[in-house]
């Protein structure tokens, strides 16, 4: 595994932690051909993402309010969330994905289905229960004069209360049917009254003590994964860095400067420590991820640091931290090692940012092409 220079001077700012830049062509190629193989399960929070293009050109202003109407010219929707963790997948290449969830007897979750089976996702794991709403993400864009759009504060069905006992048993009957057909997990925690209970994340526990790759997102509840791999943003870890840890950073040394070959990084030592922290109170890795900042892997009191190429404008995050899960959970499943995945799982990220107004995956064939655009532009950097 190459690294680059390490620095040890703490005092002028500077930190011991390695730099990851070892990933070559040959080895992304052969990591896209393994993955092909490859069988993953996903469980948790499968929500539809949906968008309605209102031409507000042709709009009219009502008989009855004094409003003007929102006139609808295109409609799409989408698998989001964990349903959007199983299509990214699904586009890398997996031979089977499959995908556990609960969803509500309403057209919502009709529609989030028939999305998944469309992209060839095996759906039957899914659960439907009469007292549950399908998550969904309702999103309206105006469209004027000019080519200008504006999106409209977003609408959300979403459930207000737990998950009830029967509903829980029935996934808990279906993640064990899952689990035992594939070879890695991923699991997407996003809601506040989602799907992963106390009983889930005991489940995936004990799926992880019987040899089986568990790779977890979640929102707000990264802190209860003990035992399992983790996947949480800067903004994620700081949260549940400050609810449960002593901050220890030395003022005047908020930031710190990391070598590469080639250049230097700089990273928040906030990040750095609630990444430090959170692995060893898990006593699992972590793979801590900071937008176009790159990432650090965490494991058994180690870190090492895995820079990213940003990519240029016009750019759109939406899905790019999907993509990058599913990135990271194919390559880690096919043995790459965890810096490894998530060198890997950079040019899934990038690939999905360069995709405008769309929510982005990346095929095989697009993340060896970002590969080879990382090295022109690291080779014109130097």
């Amino acid at each position: 595994m190459s690294m680059g220079k390490r620095q040890d001077d703490n005092q002028n700012g500077q930190c011991s932690v390695p730099v990851y830049e070892g990933l070559d062509r040959e080895r992304v190629a052969d990591l896209l051909r393994r993955i092909s193989k490859l069988k993953v399960g996903v469980i948790g929070d499968g929500c539809l993402d949906m968008y309605l293009h209102a031409d507000m050109t042709l709009s009219e202003l009502s008989r009855e309010t004094p409003h003007f109407n929102l006139p609808v010219v295109r409609e799409r929707f989408s698998p989001g969330a964990a349903g959007n963790v199983a299509v990214n997948l699904k586009a890398l290449g997996c031979s089977e994905v499959l995908f556990c969830s609960v969803i509500g007897h309403d057209w919502r979750g009709q529609m989030l289905t028939n999305s998944l089976q469309a992209s060839d996702i095996d759906v039957s794991f899914v659960w439907e229960e009469h007292s549950w709403t399908t998550p969904t993400y309702c999103k309206t864009i105006r469209h004027g004069l000019q080519n200008s759009q504006q999106e409209d504060p977003r609408i959300d069905y979403t459930n207000y209360g737990p998950l009830n006992d029967s509903a829980e048993e029935k996934l808990l009957e279906n993640l064990d049917q899952m689990a035992a057909r594939v070879d890695v997990i991923g699991v997407t925690d996003q809601l506040r009254f989602g799907v992963i209970r106390p009983k889930i994340r005991a489940r995936l526990q004990y799926w992880a003590k019987q040899g089986k790759l568990v790779v977890t997102d979640s929102r707000d509840n990264i802190g209860l994964y003990d035992g399992l791999l983790v996947k949480p943003n800067e903004v994620e870890a700081l949260q549940w860095y400050s609810r449960t840890m002593e901050p220890r950073v030395p003022e005047g040394q908020r930031h710190q400067h990391l070598y590469g070959q080639d250049a230097e990084y700089i990273i928040d030592s906030d990040v750095l420590e609630a990444g430090k922290a959170l692995t060893l109170s898990l006593h699992a890795p972590c793979c801590l991820t900071m937008g176009e900042h790159g990432a650090l892997w965490l494991e058994a009191g180690s870190c090492i640091y895995v820079p990213t190429v940003r990519v240029p404008p016009p750019i759109d995050f939406v899905g790019a931290g999907d993509c990058f899960s599913a990135s990271l959970m194919s390559a880690l499943g096919v043995g790459a090692s965890g810096p490894e995945a998530a060198a890997f799982a950079h040019l899934g990220a990038a690939v999905a940012v360069s995709k405008i107004g769309e929510t982005g995956s990346a095929s095989p064939e697009e993340i060896v092409d970002r590969f080879d655009r990382k090295k022109v532009n690291a080779n014109e950097r130097v």
